[in-house]
């Protein structure tokens, strides 16, 4: 009979644990897991309308088809600032719509369609009076050599 007790007070406190981790659980570990595989996630696409640096932030106005949102960017600031300018077209992955959102993961970042990063060829003109001073295009920025 004590064998019986035992087996039945064991599996008792088995069910409760499974019930209580099930429900209680997610919550407790989320905090430690990575971003990623933390729970549901949702693409937001949008256009960014503006772009504010205020120190070791970055703030964008992004229009989404669900509304406006305030993504502040508080990590990567300097290179975010230089790759997104108003009417690029942004994919957010974040856990669902807001209107403010902090340090969304940003998956990709499109030029419009009218607007051409860097010319195919450099322009440069032989019989320009100025001679030596060519205009070439680096890295999508008119040099001077």
């Amino acid at each position: 009979m004590k064998g019986w007790l035992i087996l039945s007070f064991t599996l008792a406190i088995g069910i409760a644990l499974g019930v209580g981790a099930m429900t209680k659980g997610p919550a407790l570990v989320a905090p430690y897991l990575p971003k990623s595989i933390s729970g549901q996630r949702e693409r937001i696409d949008g256009e960014v309308v503006r772009k504010q640096r205020e120190g070791n932030r970055l703030l964008l106005k992004v229009a989404t088809a669900q509304g406006p949102m305030l993504v502040t960017f508080t990590q990567k600031v300097a290179e975010l600032d230089l790759l997104l300018e108003p009417g690029d077209r942004v994919e957010l992955i974040t856990p669902g719509y807001a209107t403010f959102v902090e340090d969304p993961t940003l998956e990709r970042a499109k030029k419009p369609a009218g607007a051409v990063a860097a010319p195919s060829s450099p322009s440069t003109s032989s019989g320009s009076p100025q001679g030596s001073q060519e205009k070439t295009w680096r890295y999508g920025v008119r040099v001077r050599s």
